[in-house]
């Protein structure tokens, strides 16, 4: 078990790391970038090769780990929650990717700013639960 733990917060920083860092080259061109159909760019082999893969494994080790503890804590339910909101970052991250490769793309460099800060600051959260474990009551809005 502690093996599978340790996998999945190794694959969460992967992800994490992978996913602001490409954000992060993204932010540097404002340009769409041009490339033939044979050649990906470096963000897209990032995303690909790196985030991806990385994302998938912290999911299924995470899956893993609530399935073989069959712990059912009431903090795990936000927990998902917002790992739910960084898939949908990581998605979009894809999107912006694909955008960023269109002739007439504008504003990628602020669009990636703005989903590098949501990035940020989920990953931020789902640490502080992780480590603080609340119980739902605490919350007024559960209540």
């Amino acid at each position: 078990m502690v093996w599978l733990l340790f996998l999945h917060i190794a694959s969460l920083v992967t992800w994490a790391a992978a996913l602001s860092i490409l954000l992060i080259l993204m932010s540097r061109t404002d340009a769409g970038l041009q490339t033939g159909s044979e050649v990906d760019t470096l963000e897209r082999v990032w995303f690909t090769r790196l985030a991806s893969p990385a994302g998938l494994i912290a999911i299924i080790s995470g899956t893993a780990i609530f399935a073989f503890s069959s712990n059912f804590s009431s903090w795990l339910l936000l927990k998902l929650t917002l790992v739910t909101a960084l898939v949908v970052c990581h998605v979009a991250a894809g999107l912006l990717i694909l955008y960023s490769q269109r002739p007439g793309a504008r504003g990628i460099s602020g669009k990636s700013i703005g989903l590098l800060c949501t990035v940020l600051l989920l990953v931020l959260c789902i640490i502080t639960v992780v480590l603080l474990k609340p119980q739902l009551e605490a919350f007024r809005w559960f209540a």
